[in-house]
């Protein structure tokens, strides 16, 4: 394998953040006994970075550094303080195929400390490559309380709501209520939810609320992705939300489009391999494409 030296000179900002930010990314403090080394880390594939007291930052090992070098020099370190919170938001409700997935992720300043670090934002300005390395930080993070509403089950639940915003009120209120109560159970103080409003009427979901969620304050607002509890959830949601629609194109050995354009020719070819029941258990068939797809079978 090949190895790579690479040296950086940082500034006094990003040496008094470097420890911070190379946890946030998964990095393990090692031990240096050497008086001109601030620090040293190495990574989970066995590289070795040195920060010394000289400031320069030198990485070896046989993997390209980067990513990691990116977020030394561009992590924002606001280090502003923050109430701990909930945020609340959902990834596949405007897919045809494939899963919802609401979570609702708790952010302290801890958390949000690393979240900054690694460049958390609405998870619609990343590509999926993206959302998977951001996710894959902080798929371990304990908490973080996700409803996965397969298709199959989306379909019977829209057929007995008979309105999808009731349908996601509900999810959002399960998500809220998991981890109000687990976080009651651990001692952790959560006073507020942030939620990236969904309904034109904030009273869909405070209709929806559990015991719990009715004891807190509730924030909904446009745009809640601004809010880095509700980016958090964002990109956990559109993580497992690629970890599901992968596995359902192995069960099927298909190909699922994203999104709900140019869905039509993948759906007609799905229905002539597997049948229209089958369609239900893939894909959320409320949407007026179904109809078109039917149609054209």
């Amino acid at each position: 394998m090949t190895q790579n030296t690479v040296s950086i000179k940082l500034n006094d900002k990003e040496v008094k953040e470097f420890s911070d930010v190379m946890n946030a990314l998964g990095w393990i403090l090692k031990e240096i006994n050497n008086e001109y080394v601030l620090n040293a880390f190495t990574s989970p594939n066995g590289s070795v970075a040195t920060l010394y007291s000289s400031g320069k930052l030198v990485f070896q090992g046989g993997e390209s550094f980067t990513e990691v070098i990116s977020h030394i020099q561009g992590s924002r370190g606001e280090n502003e303080f923050i109430q701990p919170h909930l945020g609340v938001d959902e990834v596949g409700k405007g897919d045809y195929f494939g899963p919802l997935i609401v979570v609702a992720c708790y952010v302290n300043n801890e958390f949000a400390d690393k979240l900054s670090y690694l460049g958390f934002d609405d998870s619609k300005k990343f590509t999926d490559k993206k959302i998977k390395e951001l996710y894959n930080h902080v798929k371990d993070y304990p908490y973080y309380y996700p409803s996965i509403v397969h298709p199959s089950e989306y379909n019977d639940l829209v057929n007995k709501e008979g309105n999808v915003s009731i349908l996601l009120a509900k999810q959002h209120s399960k998500c809220i209520e998991m981890g109000l109560e687990d976080l009651k159970n651990k001692n952790i103080p959560c006073e507020s939810v942030v939620i990236d409003q969904f309904a034109s009427s904030k009273s869909r979901i405070l209709n929806e609320l559990g015991e719990l969620g009715r004891k807190v304050n509730v924030n909904q607002f446009h745009k809640g992705e601004s809010d880095i509890a509700v980016a958090a959830a964002s990109i956990i949601a559109r993580g497992i939300f690629l970890e599901e629609f992968k596995k359902m194109n192995e069960e099927y050995g298909f190909s699922f489009p994203k999104g709900a354009s140019d869905v039509i020719n993948s759906g007609i070819e799905f229905v002539q391999k597997y049948g229209r029941e089958e369609l239900r258990k893939v894909a959320k068939v409320s949407f007026r494409t179904s109809q078109k797809i039917f149609a054209l079978v």
